[in-house]
């Protein structure tokens, strides 16, 4: 036996255990922080830039059909995203900084209010649900897009039934995001909605 595993033994086996999943669990909020820049990156700027070229006529016609499925993709990844952070947030608090209750640590900071003393929460929710209104705009935008250019290409039938479509995914759309706009560490230690 090594001399670390000696002395990681003689330590309390719990502190060992935490302090792991502590840094395991900071290190994946980094990396879903990292991954939702560049899905908003790509949602704010990317997604319209590509509508634009689609317009300006540098795409195939076939690519404005699907923009409509990929801005919900962007934005079903966004919510992935976001929710996951929470979750490890809310694990960190409870299971980690909780067994140690003589230490006040970042989630309990941040439930808190830190400095701002809850003012924090409202602005992350309100930029949170400003993406999603800026991917639900984007939305409606390129299948109304998508529909007119299908009816001017073939016929009015094939735009509405486009159209049908795209109010059918809209709808799904909004009844799954809408539960997740409101999701937090917090509600979640009320139980499963």
């Amino acid at each position: 036996m090594d001399a670390h595993f000696k002395i990681t033994e003689t330590r309390d086996h719990e502190i060992v255990i935490f302090e792991e999943q502590y840094r395991s669990l900071r290190r994946e909020i980094l990396e879903r922080q990292q991954r939702r820049f560049w899905i908003v990156a790509g949602g704010a700027l990317g997604l319209p830039g590509l509508s634009g070229l689609k317009v300006a006529d540098l795409f195939l016609l076939e690519f404005i059909y699907a923009m409509p499925f990929l801005i919900i993709a962007m934005s079903l990844l966004f919510i992935v995203e976001v929710n996951g952070i929470a979750r490890a947030g809310r694990f960190i608090e409870e299971k980690i900084e909780n067994a140690f209750r003589n230490v006040s640590g970042w989630e309990h900071f941040l439930k808190d209010g830190g400095a701002d003393k809850g003012e924090q929460i409202p602005a992350v929710r309100l930029a949170n649900a400003s993406f999603i209104v800026l991917m639900l705009i984007y939305y409606l935008l390129s299948a109304a897009l998508a529909t007119f250019k299908l009816a001017e290409t073939f016929n009015n039938v094939v735009g509405l039934l486009y159209a049908s479509l795209m109010f059918v995914v809209f709808v799904w759309w909004i009844f799954e995001i809408v539960p997740f706009l409101g999701y937090s560490a917090e509600s979640q230690k009320k139980g499963p909605r």
